[in-house]
Formats: C-alpha cells, sequence, structure tokens
C-alpha cells in the first residue's frame, strides 16, 4: 500500500496540472457554448423576422428592408454555424482532459465496485447452498408427515369404525396435516429464493465485467499520468539518443525512440498492476 500512495503522491504536480487546465478549459468551454446559443437564438429571431415579413408582403420583388434582413439572416446563420464546428475540438478535448483528471477517482470506484460485486457473488453463492441443503431436509420431513398422517389416519378410522360412533379427532392428526402444509409451503418458498438468487448470481459476471473494463481503463490512465510526471527525469536522455540515432541515419524520425521492455519488467508491472486492483 505505501507504493501505491507514494505513486500516487508522485503523480500529483502533473494531475494538478492537468485539473488546471481543465478548469480553464471548462469555463472556456462553457463561454464558447454560451456564444453559440446566442448566436443561434439571434440567428432564429432573424430567420422568423424575415419569413413573417416576406409573408406580408404581397409584392413579387423584394423590398429594401426584405433585402436586408435575408442579408443578416445569412450573416447570422453563418456565425452561428462557425460557433458550433469550433465547440466540437473544444468538447473532444474537455472529454479527453475530463476522463483523465477523473481517471484516479474511477479507479477507486471501480476498485470499490469490484470488491463488492465479489463479496455479493460469495454471499449469492453461500445463500444458494444453505437453500439446496434445506431442500432435501424438507423432502424427507414430508414424506415421513405423509407417512405418519397415513398410518394415523387408518388408525383413526379403526377406532371410529371398532366404536360404532364418531368421535373427536385426535389432536395429533390435525397437527400433523398442520405441519404438512406449512412444510410444503416452506419447500415452495425456498425453491422460489434458489431462483431468485440463482438469477442474481447468474447477472453477476456481466457486472463483473463492466466494473472490471472501468477499472483497467481508469488504471491505465492513471499508470499514463505516472509517466508524464516521471517522464521530465529522463525525457532528455531519449532525446539524445533519438537525435543521435537520427543524425546517424539509423532512423528517419528523430521525435520518436522505441524502448524494448525487459520480460522481468513486464512481469514485475502485471503484478503489481494485479495487487492495485485487491487492494481494499
Amino acid at each position: 500500500m505505501k507504493s501505491n500512495a507514494s505513486r500516487r503522491q508522485a503523480s500529483a504536480s502533473y494531475l494538478d496540472t492537468l485539473r488546471s487546465e481543465f478548469d480553464e478549459l471548462t469555463q472556456q468551454l462553457q463561454e464558447a457554448e454560451t456564444a453559440a446559443n446566442t448566436a443561434q437564438q439571434e440567428a432564429d429571431a432573424k430567420r422568423r423576422a424575415y419569413h413573417e415579413l416576406e409573408q406580408r408582403s404581397n409584392s413579387t420583388h423584394w423590398s429594401v428592408t426584405e433585402q436586408r434582413l435575408f442579408r443578416e439572416k445569412n450573416q447570422l446563420e453563418a456565425i452561428a454555424r462557425q460557433l458550433q464546428q469550433d465547440l466540437v475540438p473544444l468538447r473532444e478535448e474537455h472529454a479527453r482532459l475530463k476522463w483523465k483528471v477523473q481517471a484516479p477517482a474511477q479507479l477507486e470506484a471501480a476498485r470499490v465496485e469490484m470488491a463488492a460485486l465479489t463479496d455479493q457473488r460469495t454471499a449469492l453463492a453461500q445463500e444458494i447452498h444453505k437453500a439446496r441443503t434445506l431442500q432435501p431436509q424438507l423432502d424427507a420431513r414430508i414424506e415421513a408427515v405423509e407417512q405418519q398422517i397415513d398410518r394415523d389416519t387408518q388408525s383413526t378410522a379403526n377406532h371410529l369404525i371398532n366404536a360404532g360412533e364418531l368421535t373427536a379427532l385426535p389432536a395429533a392428526l390435525a397437527s400433523l396435516h398442520a405441519e404438512l402444509t406449512a412444510t410444503r409451503h416452506t419447500r415452495d418458498e425456498v425453491a422460489r429464493r434458489i431462483q431468485t438468487l440463482q438469477s442474481e448470481h447468474d447477472a453477476l459476471p456481466d457486472q463483473v465485467r463492466l466494473a472490471r473494463d472501468s477499472y483497467r481503463g481508469a488504471q491505465a490512465i492513471v499508470a499514463e499520468l505516472e509517466l508524464q510526471e516521471q517522464l521530465p527525469a529522463f525525457i532528455g536522455v531519449i532525446a539524445r539518443a533519438a537525435v543521435a540515432r537520427h543524425r546517424a541515419g539509423f532512423t528517419r524520425e528523430q521525435g520518436r525512440y522505441e524502448i524494448e521492455i525487459p520480460l522481468e519488467a513486464l512481469e514485475a508491472a502485471n503484478t503489481a498492476l494485479d495487487a492495485d486492483r485487491s487492494a481494499r
């Protein structure tokens, strides 16, 4: 846990920079959206004014006012279209920065959700096992009660025949019938409960997959943030190697340098990423 905390602390300054950029871009986007909406409203108003004037006019020729409104309408519509087009890159950049800024919180939220789903799956499995264990016990009890009722019913019938008159039924027989009804009802309720629990349990893999995908996406962004935070410490060495290779004619690109990652480092990274996910 210490290593995780230290990495998050190490990337704090770079993340703070991104947050500042995001806040500035959010303000810029809000202002741009307000300007675009205002321009669209003005264009709509001018369009309505032009069409209303056109409908009132009985002449087959454009009046000076109509020509002026038509030009103003076209100009405002062009401005509104341009402002809407200008919003596209702003929104794309805003979404990109938002994903980066929110990645640490999304990573933790996905981790908590995955842990909760794992606990829920375990609890459901235990409840299903407990209910299924109870089923044969109920079946056995129902069979035993039914047999006892058959015996007691026959015994009561013989007693009545021998007595030659009606007498009160034994309380034990009535009690057995009540127990049989209750036990059968319990068995039906247990079967319905198992079906409900199993449906919930069967739906969990999809929920776990979505949470895992969300976690891995946020984890990749956080790892990139950590890289960007530490990159200035060794970017100069990489740049020197890239420029030297370009000068020597080993490559046509000097702005890119490919590094082969040792297998040991990849295995260590996989282990560390898995440990991050299991940390609670």
